[in-house]
């Protein structure tokens, strides 16, 4: 096998580029996953509330859509959220469809995960210089967009 780094290397199989994106992804989470931890919240809890946060009150469907997960796996979430008293739920004209809110506990919480996780972010902005971190994002916006192509 030639070496990852070697010039004439063009694959994302020879680079390894799916087993690279993987374990640099789980790092990540364990680090967040540690970071986070004294709010007793998930990662993926604190997902919901930040984009509940920045949205305003947004569709149940919508947040499924952004974390890239089915919306089954997201009501569970919520209902913890909900029983927390940081995400209240208000339902559609549609029986089906929900609108979530951030409760004051809910932003409150949801700041104080965005203080403590700002190392994570920190320890990539370390590792790259600004033009690479850019880069990254484009590159990464792209492979997530091929990868859910229909």
């Amino acid at each position: 096998m030639k070496d990852a780094y070697d010039a004439a290397v063009t694959s994302a199989h020879e680079l390894r580029l799916y087993h690279r994106i993987q374990t640099t992804a789980h790092v990540l989470k364990k680090l967040a996953d540690t970071v986070v931890a004294p709010t007793g919240l998930s990662t993926s809890q604190l997902a919901v509330l930040a984009i509940v946060g920045d949205q305003g009150p947004v569709l149940q469907r919508r947040v499924a859509a952004q974390l890239a997960i089915n919306e089954s796996a997201v009501t569970p979430m919520v209902q913890r959220l909900e029983a927390e008293g940081m995400v209240r739920r208000v339902e559609g004209s549609d029986r089906r469809s929900r609108t979530l809110e951030l409760t004051a506990a809910g932003r409150q919480a949801s700041e104080r995960a965005g203080a403590l996780f700002a190392s994570v972010n920190l320890a990539i902005d370390g590792a790259l210089a600004d033009p690479e971190l850019r880069q990254l994002a484009g590159l990464l916006d792209r492979v997530r967009a091929a990868a859910s192509a229909d």
